[in-house]
């Protein structure tokens, strides 16, 4: 089987820009985003022999959750049959992993391709279950982009309509801390299979950061895959989705330096200073502010209750993770609750 390499990052983080680049390289194969991988691997984990009735329990799973949010299945445009075709060859030999990356390997491209080398995988919502990834695929690489949390905040506020998360300053930036955290701690365990980059490396330096990428999942570089934004007119067609300028409008242009130091315009000084507050240490760690000494008691005790709430909800889904499919995304689905929740509280107020 090809080797699978997974992209991690919080939203709006540049992980689609990332992603991007490497579906654009001739030798990769990055589908678009539809986060079914863990259920999956939680409902046929135990599976033992993957006989035709197992395959076909697999792929009628996917096609019954064929809508994760704004992610559809219809995205990857899979046929069926092919794919449950493609499935049966690997019929009372293959692993759970061999059938996890088999949806990959057949989701659509809109770039052309020669041998696939690589098979990629970008879902952001996998993020905060990194550490569950690299115990599923024992021999995947991860490569984890951070942006600078103010910006990153900014970017999530401007979609809030969408009700994605909740768009509350301390809760997005704790957020971003709790993930900076574990992509840090996943690194010194597996230096040999972890890479942290910076969205302003990539955007400031792309050859150079996108040539050691490269070299570290083991594929030649290949610069035509800067000439991606020549797929707009293609990609409004193809998928035909008022939403996709809106989530990913900067990928209809060169990469470029624009979406760096938003919050500069966007923040005010009080915001700034909660965020940095928030982002603590973490914030020097990737130079992004260096945090000051001492606690402002103020400050702690007025983002107390959403780091709390940002806390119990990321423990929530990773423990949830762990249950049987069926109740683990119930379990996603419900919790969502909450962020309608505050959205229907907050114009109320």
């Amino acid at each position: 089987m090809v080797p699978i390499f997974f992209i991690m990052g919080r939203p709006r983080s540049g992980t689609t820009l990332l992603s991007t680049l490497f579906d654009a390289h001739p030798n990769v194969k990055i589908p678009p985003e539809f986060p079914i991988m863990l259920p999956l691997y939680q409902e046929f984990r135990n599976v033992k022999v993957w006989d035709e009735k197992a395959i076909l329990a697999f792929v009628a799973f996917i096609f019954q959750h064929n809508v994760f949010i704004h992610r559809t299945l219809e995205n990857l445009k899979i046929s069926r049959e092919s794919f449950t075709a493609d499935l049966m060859t690997l019929a009372n030999k293959g692993t759970i992993q061999d059938f996890l990356k088999k949806l990959n390997e057949q989701g659509f491209s809109l770039f052309p391709k020669q041998e696939i080398l690589r098979i990629g995988d970008k879902n952001p919502v996998y993020s905060i279950y990194t550490e569950r990834f690299l115990k599923i695929f024992p021999e995947a690489k991860f490569i984890c982009i951070v942006r600078d949390y103010r910006d990153n905040y900014v970017s999530m506020q401007k979609l809030s309509d969408l009700k994605l998360e909740a768009p509350i300053l301390t809760l997005q930036v704790f957020r971003w801390r709790y993930v900076a955290k574990l992509f840090l701690k996943c690194e010194r365990k597996y230096p040999d299979r972890f890479r942290i980059i910076r969205y302003e490396d990539l955007v400031t330096n792309k050859t150079g950061t996108l040539e050691n990428l490269c070299a570290f999942i083991g594929i030649p570089f290949d610069p035509t895959v800067f000439d991606f934004y020549k797929k707009k007119e293609e990609t409004l067609k193809t998928y035909n989705n008022a939403l996709i300028e809106r989530f990913h409008g900067n990928l209809m242009h060169p990469v470029n330096t624009g979406r760096m130091e938003l919050y500069k315009k966007e923040m005010t000084p009080e915001e700034i200073r909660m965020a940095d507050f928030v982002a603590g240490k973490y914030a020097g760690i990737f130079h992004y502010h260096k945090p000051d000494k001492g606690t402002n008691l103020m400050l702690w005790l007025k983002s107390r209750p959403m780091v709390i709430y940002g806390f119990i909800i990321f423990k929530l889904y990773v423990w949830g993770s762990y249950l049987p499919a069926r109740i683990s995304l119930w379990l996603s689905v419900k919790l969502l609750v909450l962020v309608r929740a505050w959205h229907y509280l907050s114009k109320k107020m």
